[in-house]
């Protein structure tokens, strides 16, 4: 009995350490994917939608958005890295990039009154090097924390999509893959599965889209979830 009580806690200690919940900051909007998922489709239709409707809006892609952050970018995804990079550098990287962007950019824009809308945040560095590379979980959502301290998307949009039906879609654009997009398909498997868990963990904060619909279709379901949040 006492055996199964401290099993029990251990398992109770080591999903609080996995699932950390993070402060959500109004008016701040993320998509998330795996590429070839069309997030970045559907956010500038979102972005055009809210315009049209009297919001100022500022969009950002990560990494990325900020002069520094564009510079990581291009470490990040060059091709020349695979194989080289180490996951933890890769992981580091990625939160000095956003620590940037934050500073330089979100929370300014948010302080003026704008709504910001995110082509990928911090659940794509849980998804891509929690889930994917296999690092620590409790690790990226440690430093994800101090990254991102005051500054967390309200609402995460997820379109999800299997690795196979990526592959295809990324297959007809005419630009060569670069260091992340030329990983296998067991790579985005598991970041797709990753989405999904995340989706599960988060249900009031993440909304989860079948990415396969009607782009129009998925459009309106975007738009009238983050409607939602806008409201008074």
């Amino acid at each position: 009995m006492l055996v199964w009580i401290w099993l029990k806690i251990q398992k109770m200690q080591w999903q609080k350490r996995r699932i950390m919940k993070f402060p959500s900051t109004r008016n701040f909007f993320c998509l998330e994917g795996i590429d070839g998922s069309g997030k970045t489709t559907q956010l500038e239709l979102l972005a055009n939608a809210l315009e049209e409707k009297g919001y100022k809006v500022v969009k950002l892609r990560e990494p990325g958005g900020a002069v520094i952050s564009e510079h990581v970018r291009s470490i990040l995804l060059n091709p020349a890295f695979k194989g080289i990079m180490d996951d933890s550098t890769e992981l580091l990287l990625y939160n000095a990039a956003r620590a940037q962007v934050i500073a330089e950019i979100i929370l300014p824009a948010l302080e003026n009154g704008n709504i910001v809308l995110a082509d990928r945040f911090a659940y794509s560095t849980l998804a891509y090097q929690g889930y994917g590379r296999g690092l620590s979980l409790k690790k990226v959502n440690e430093l994800t924390a101090i990254t991102c301290e005051k500054c967390f998307p309200e609402l995460t949009l997820i379109l999800d999509i299997n690795a196979k039906q990526s592959k295809i879609r990324r297959s007809h654009r005419d630009e060569t893959p670069d260091r992340l997009e030329s990983e296998a398909d067991l790579f985005f498997d598991k970041v797709s599965e990753g989405y999904k868990q995340i989706a599960k963990e988060n249900p009031d904060t993440v909304c989860i889209f079948d990415a396969m619909l009607e782009k129009e279709t998925i459009h309106q379901k975007i738009l009238e979830a983050v409607l939602l949040r806008l409201k008074p």
